[in-house]
């Protein structure tokens, strides 16, 4: 629960992820190119969840990830090591090549310029899957 009074809700965004069976990193920004409604990422803000939004799900069935300081994914923010959570994706309605995951985070988070390789307006997911080579877009949705 944060003791803080947040005054804005947005998200941070990154656009088409090829993921893999092994962990990558993702940097999540602004993107008004892919995502009009995107913001950068703030420097005070409380994360509250990763969205997966899979465009094209491949064989995968489950996606793991963390949120880290880095753009090295050394320095992992949630769950607290680089072992990541893990989720299974849920299949489009429509669209059985399509689907979704979401991993709540509810974690507060305070940029801290000392640790190497960590850049203002940015943060970093790191995600890997159990199968296939998907594509996805990446969300981070916080209150600053």
């Amino acid at each position: 629960m944060s003791i803080r009074s947040w005054s804005k809700a947005s998200f941070s965004y990154h656009h088409g992820a090829s993921l893999t069976g092994n962990f990558q990193v993702f940097e999540v920004t602004q993107d008004l190119t892919n995502s009009p409604d995107s913001d950068f990422f703030p420097d005070t803000c409380n994360i509250q969840s990763i969205e997966f939004e899979f465009t094209a799900k491949s064989s995968a069935s489950s996606v793991t990830a963390y949120i880290a300081r880095d753009s090295a994914g050394d320095v992992p923010i949630t769950p607290g090591t680089t072992s990541g959570a893990s989720q299974s994706i849920t299949v489009g309605a429509t669209t059985a090549t399509k689907g979704g995951a979401a991993l709540i985070v509810d974690n507060d988070y305070t940029l801290d310029t000392g640790v190497s390789n960590s850049s203002r307006q940015k943060i970093y997911v790191v995600a890997k899957v159990d199968a296939g080579t998907p594509t996805a877009n990446i969300r981070v949705n916080w209150r600053g």
